[in-house]
């Protein structure tokens, strides 16, 4: 009889993952992380109060006295007042336009006269007067259950 001595083999270990590489990696994603969170820093906002005295409704849209473009804000019936919440500060010089039926009126104000009145602003008589000299007719309806 043939009395083989056999050794038997250690098991073979899968080896796991090595940490160090996903250590890093993880390091390094939130490093971007971090980095992106400040460079995506949302701009200051405003509530702005829009008091409507005229007989038409009035489309209110602001821009910075230095650019082109306006940002549209919303409308405010005729005889009632707005807040319009979360309004992107437009800078030192503030130009308001009021509109309605095709016709506008600017108003130029500084943050710190519109600070000073509250962050509250009223459609200019001159919107009332330019929609009269015009023909258009009064708005229909309003907040206030007219």
């Amino acid at each position: 009889m043939d009395d083989l001595l056999t050794i038997p083999r250690p098991a073979l270990r899968a080896r796991g993952p090595e940490l160090g590489p996903a250590i890093a990696i993880g390091l390094v994603v939130a490093a971007l992380f971090v980095l992106s969170a400040l460079a995506m820093r949302t701009p200051d906002t405003v509530s702005l109060s829009v008091d409507n005295p005229t007989d038409w409704r009035a489309a209110v849209s602001v821009r910075p006295a230095d650019a082109d473009g306006f940002t549209g804000l919303g409308a405010v019936d005729r005889s009632s007042s707005l807040e319009f919440l979360e309004v992107p500060d437009q800078g030192g010089t503030w130009v308001v336009r009021f509109s309605y039926a095709g016709r506008s009126t600017e108003v130029e104000v500084t943050r710190d006269q519109l600070r000073e009145d509250g962050w509250s602003i009223a459609v200019p008589s001159a919107l009332a007067e330019e929609l009269t000299d015009a023909g258009v007719p009064e708005s229909v309806g309003a907040s206030s259950g007219d």
